[in-house]
């Protein structure tokens, strides 16, 4: 056997068993899964860190406003801990930028943000003295905020301003004893705020209550830069790694999988084009594609068995096609052997049975016809004593008819009639036994009563002609008790068996006419033992070779020339005595000394 390997295999022997349409190769569909699953991964990523940098984004801006917002807490703290009470023991005048803790914060962020202009600082109030403090509408809603949550101690969020997005931090202010000299009645604030702000805003506030908010509005531009700076780096980067990665997955998974799955391909579909050449994948791969790979070579082999031994097989499966043809052919044969034989019988019967009325009528007038015979010799002997002289007349009639031989020899000739008729009874008797040929059921009879049948119906055989002189038949028969048999069936082996006994007594005589020759066929049975009868048929013809008697009952097998016979007499005995009967036949054979059949029965079946 001529083996290949994948790689030997030249391009242009391969071609398609079906044209294939265009489709996605498996590398691609890889490959577009994995971009999917990357991006997936990706957009999962980006969210996350977008969400991260979110909370750093707050945190920085929180971190900012809170330390802008403590810059004017303490600056707040200073002035109404530090700088108010120095200030009020020199004077009892009020100086806004040094009691007024708003006016001095104030004044503070405004000199702060001139030099970071960016940050604004304010102190609004629903109803304040100085109209520049007014709460917008944001800071009404943060205040209102704080009013209703009293727990609160911080608020944040962001606002739009002039297209740019600001983060604001606020806190809430409550009114303490300290505030009430210039919060509280109008008229007990200092003139100064009087002169200033006048009495309408700002006054008759209680302790505890929250009044306004300390607010920071901190700008996020260069924050959000930032932000935006990181995630565009980092999607960058990662679209620059995805490409790498998927660059060398798919590197791999073509060195791995994809070329071996083309290499597995191209092998299956060349075992496909050339049965006649062995395909073999070499591939030691560990992984479920050399276990493919094993089990493709197993498979090939297993086609290369299948493939160099479908002559065997074809051959093989046409000799059992013949065998059940030729099984076919001796059904056949048996069945119209078969059909003959029972015909036969019902031949036979019918036969026996129109000889058998007239023979009634033969048989039962004989007795009569010799009674009333020898009555009429009395009377004619009788006339004889009493007339003496009978008249020329009659005497002439006596002579002519040789009266006294007619009284001699009429008994004789009736008493041979009555021979004759029993022995047509006889035949008659033998002729029933025959017919039950056609009698399929088992049943206890005198095996006897088959051969002497048998031997009746081959009677014509039997007698001497100008080919051959009479054949005798010896009967020595043992007493047997009845066997269960099949009657009909053991009467056709007889017929057969002896049969081929008088073909070959007269094959022997036509080749010893100048001998002394005397042909026999010698009959016996036997009774075994309690369970075994032995019937053994015996001519002293020529005999058989050995070769010949090595097939004898093989079917369609016969040494007689062509429509002398069929062949099928002992192939279908066999069957009758093995197969029905559980029985034994063979044959003893001597060339120049004769043939016997053994058969032996068993009592019971």
């Amino acid at each position: 056997m001529r083996h290949k390997k994948i790689e030997d295999i030249p391009t242009q022997v391969f071609t398609p068993l079906v044209k294939p349409k265009i489709q996605i190769s498996l590398k691609c569909k890889f490959t577009i899964a994995l971009i999917i699953s990357l991006t997936i991964v990706i957009s999962i990523g980006f969210l996350n860190l977008y969400r991260i940098q979110e909370r750093v984004f707050e945190e920085e801006a929180i971190n900012r406003s809170e330390l802008v917002l403590n810059f004017g807490e303490a600056s707040r703290n200073y002035v109404i801990n530090e700088l108010t009470p120095a200030v009020e023991k020199h004077t009892n005048t009020m100086i806004f930028e040094a009691k007024s803790n708003a006016f001095a914060t104030r004044k503070i962020f405004e000199i702060f943000n001139e030099e970071i202009p960016e940050y604004i600082y304010r102190q609004p109030a629903l109803n304040p003295l100085n109209h520049n403090n007014k709460a917008d509408k944001l800071e009404t809603e943060i205040i209102k905020y704080f009013q209703n949550n009293p727990g609160t101690n911080t608020t944040q969020g962001y606002k739009t301003s002039n297209n740019q997005q600001i983060f604001y931090l606020a806190k809430p202010i409550k009114m303490e004893n300290s505030y009430l000299k210039c919060h509280g009645k109008p008229e007990d604030a200092p003139k100064e705020i009087i002169e200033k702000y006048g009495t309408q805003n700002g006054f008759n506030w209680k302790v505890g209550e929250i009044i306004s908010t300390l607010i920071i509005y901190v700008p996020i531009q260069d924050l959000l830069h930032n932000q935006y700076s990181m995630v565009r780096v980092f999607i960058y980067t990662f679209i620059g790694l995805t490409i790498v990665l998927i660059a060398l997955i798919y590197l791999l998974f073509d060195k791995l999988v994809g070329k071996r799955i083309y290499q597995f391909s191209q092998a299956m579909n060349q075992a496909a084009l050339n049965p006649g050449v062995t395909v073999r994948i070499r591939d030691r791969g560990k992984d479920e594609l050399g276990m493919m790979a094993k089990v493709f070579n197993k498979m090939a082999d297993s086609l290369d068995d299948a493939y160099n031994n479908l002559e065997h097989k074809v051959a093989q499966r046409t000799a059992e096609i013949e065998k059940t043809l030729q099984e076919l052919k001796i059904t056949q044969s048996q069945l119209i052997q078969a059909e003959k034989m029972s015909s036969l019988g019902q031949l036979v019967a019918g036969i026996a049975h129109e000889i058998n009325n007239p023979l009634s009528f033969i048989s039962g007038n004989i007795n009569h016809a010799e009674k009333y015979t020898q009555e009429l010799l009395q009377l004619i002997a009788l006339y004889q004593l009493v007339y003496p002289q009978p008249d020329n007349k009659i005497q002439n009639h006596i002579n002519n008819i040789d009266l006294e031989f007619i009284s001699k020899d009429l008994p004789n000739l009736l008493k041979s009639m009555k021979i004759g008729s029993d022995r047509i009874d006889k035949i008659v008797v033998n002729l029933r036994n025959f017919s039950r040929l056609d009698q399929a059921e088992m049943k206890f009879v005198d095996i006897h009563e088959g051969i002497d049948s048998t031997l009746v119906i081959l009677q014509h055989r039997l007698k001497s002609n100008s080919d051959h002189p009479e054949i005798t038949i010896l009967k020595n028969y043992s007493q047997l008790p009845l066997i269960e048999c099949n009657p009909g069936l053991l009467n056709q082996v007889f017929m057969n068996i002896i049969s081929n006994g008088i073909d070959a007594l007269i094959t022997s005589a036509e080749n010893n006419q100048n001998s002394q020759f005397i042909p026999e066929i010698i009959i016996e049975t036997t009774l075994i033992n309690s369970q075994l009868i032995q019937v053994s048929i015996t001519d002293n013809g020529t005999g058989i070779t050995e070769q010949v008697k090595s097939q004898i009952f093989n079917p369609f097998f016969t040494t007689k020339p062509i429509g002398k016979g069929t062949g099928l007499g002992l192939s279908i005995s066999y069957k009758i005595i093995v197969e029905r009967h559980q029985g034994t036949i063979h044959c003893d054979s001597e060339i120049g000394k004769g043939t016997k059949f053994i058969i032996q029965l068993p009592l019971r079946i």
